[in-house]
């Protein structure tokens, strides 16, 4: 019996004897927990101190704590081996604390390196670096979490480095003709806005100058007193480029008829009882025959005295004739009298097909 006590006892002291030494912070395989408090910063240049506790990350398991005031906890992790080392490392729980390995130079601890994944793998070399343990959740209380560290093996970090960007380049110059493609595609649609772009802009230029005169010609009373030629030629200068500068010079038409292959407007100006300026632009199709008729929707007489330019007319209508696709023409209409309101009906043949239409909307001239 007193065999069997004694060894009872040894059995006992030795259970006793490994737990404390456990709880101590014992390093090497197995698990390790946090003795006292970790320092929540780096140490500096005057080297690690006994308060940073040492690790050895020979697949380990370190159980830490942070307290209610604690937020961040350093260790000093050592790494043995004169070759550099792979080390992986986990953290739990996740969400609530991240973990860092940070590689430190060892001469003047500054950080070289760092990894701060959940769950990653970092080079050191030989020497001592460091362990970062961050709260990032359930503050207020207590936070316990566990990191484990695995040594994967050392790392071959020596051999030379060959240059191959010379591989790289055919790819460099696919991928850069792939991108300038776009670029060169828009460049050959807008080649005649980028090569008669001057000129273009002093067309537009000697447009802009045309309509301002001719607003000014137009709105005079006495417009057998203009000098017809000019008035002739200025029309005829206005091109299909011209339809725009128009509306944004006279402004909306007060008269407007538009469908997909015809759009027709006409102007009249605040200081003219008798002119209307007209504009017809073609689609897609030829307008043949075309003609325009005039007439008072208040039953008042209304003919023509003039058409500028020339175009065959007889009392309240004016022939134009064919109008070609995709072109624009101006014509102004002077009135015989005084007439408080006109309108138009249009009337010709497209494809072949005869259009007629009366536009709902007349022109309004103010009373004499």
């Amino acid at each position: 019996m007193r065999g069997i006590g004694a060894a009872i006892a040894i059995l006992s002291l030795i259970s006793v004897i490994t737990v404390s030494h456990t709880v101590e912070g014992s390093v090497g395989p197995g698990s390790i927990t946090e003795i006292g408090d970790a320092p929540d910063i780096l140490w500096g240049s005057e080297g690690i101190g006994p308060e940073w506790q040492k690790i050895d990350p020979n697949n380990v398991t370190y159980f830490g704590i942070l307290s209610l005031n604690d937020s961040v906890d350093i260790f000093a992790l050592e790494i043995f081996s004169e070759e550099w080392s792979m080390i992986g490392f986990s953290i739990e729980p996740k969400g609530n604390v991240s973990i860092s390995i940070q590689r430190l130079n060892q001469t003047s601890w500054s950080i070289e390196d760092f990894s701060n994944l959940s769950v990653g793998e970092i080079e050191l070399d030989n020497g001592t670096h460091a362990v970062r343990v961050e709260r990032l959740g359930g503050y207020g209380k207590e936070l316990g979490y566990a990191f484990s560290l695995e040594n994967l093996g050392t790392v071959d970090v020596d051999g030379e480095y060959v240059n191959l960007d010379w591989m790289f380049t055919p790819f460099y110059a696919f991928a850069g003709l792939l991108l300038i493609l776009p670029f060169l595609v828009v460049l050959w649609w807008n080649r005649d806005e980028l090569v008669l772009g001057r000129k273009n802009k002093l067309v537009s230029e000697q447009e802009q100058s045309t309509l301002i005169a001719l607003r000014e010609r137009f709105a005079e009373e006495n417009v057998r007193d203009i000098g017809i030629e000019e008035i002739k030629a200025s029309l005829r200068v206005l091109s299909e480029k011209s339809w725009d500068s128009v509306t944004d010079e006279f402004g909306l038409p007060e008269i407007r008829h538009y469908t997909k292959d015809l759009d027709i407007c006409a102007w009249r100006f605040d200081d003219s009882r008798k002119s209307i300026l007209i504009g017809i632009k073609t689609g897609g199709s030829e307008w043949n025959m075309a003609a325009i008729k005039i007439f008072s929707p208040n039953g008042e007489e209304a003919s023509i005295d003039r058409v500028e330019p020339e175009y065959m007319f007889q009392d309240d209508e004016v022939f134009i004739g064919d109008l070609g696709e995709n072109s624009t023409t101006f014509l102004r209409l002077i009135t015989v009298g005084y007439v408080s309101s006109v309108n138009m009906q249009i009337s010709g043949l497209m494809d072949g097909n005869p259009v007629a239409a009366a536009i709902i909307s007349p022109i309004h001239f103010e009373s004499e």
